[in-house]
């Protein structure tokens, strides 16, 4: 009887072990999928962000004025003035 108790409880201790070390790595699966979902999107962002810059930059090296830069790009003479500073 109290063999048998003790079996159950081993087993009981066991699945519960089981249970907690597959939460434990579904949770660490998600979290690595969440951060690397943002870390591209971040990155993506970021080499808009850049390749604008660069295409703004490129327009007032040939000489076109700010306000045909803020007519080609959508972005007002403020908003070009403050990503050139």
């Amino acid at each position: 009887m109290i063999d048998e108790r003790i079996r159950i409880q081993e087993n009981y201790d066991m699945t519960m072990e089981t249970a907690i070390d597959e939460a434990r790595e579904e949770g660490l699966e998600q979290g690595l999928e969440q951060g690397l979902e943002r870390g591209l999107k971040q990155g993506l962002e970021r080499g808009r962000y850049e390749g604008q810059l660069e295409l703004i930059r490129k327009m007032l090296s040939k000489g076109l004025s700010l306000e045909v830069v803020s007519d080609v790009t959508g972005l007002s003479v403020e908003e070009l003035e403050t990503l050139l500073s």
